[in-house]
């Protein structure tokens, strides 16, 4: 299985340069707060549109920038890199 991953220290430090909060980004993209929070900690995965919406907000930043791809079965998720 293949997942698509926020790398969170990277996230806030974008986040701090735009001079955004993860509610201003949130609102900004049509997300709650709260689900902002479950994507940037990896409680959940971003969907393919949220990603969008965010690169779209975040110019300076690519996809590689802001996320990673992990790849496993059965339990083994090992960061590709």
């Amino acid at each position: 299985m293949v997942r698509v991953k926020v790398n969170q220290r990277a996230f806030e430090i974008a986040l701090s340069k735009e001079n955004l909060s993860q509610r201003d980004l949130a609102e900004r993209i049509g997300f709650s707060r709260s689900h902002m929070s479950y994507i940037i900690t990896g409680k959940r995965e971003p969907s393919p549109t949220m990603r969008r919406l965010i690169l779209e907000h975040l110019k300076d930043y690519t996809f590689d920038d802001l996320f990673f791809i992990e790849e496993g079965s059965n339990g083994d998720r090992g960061k590709v890199e």
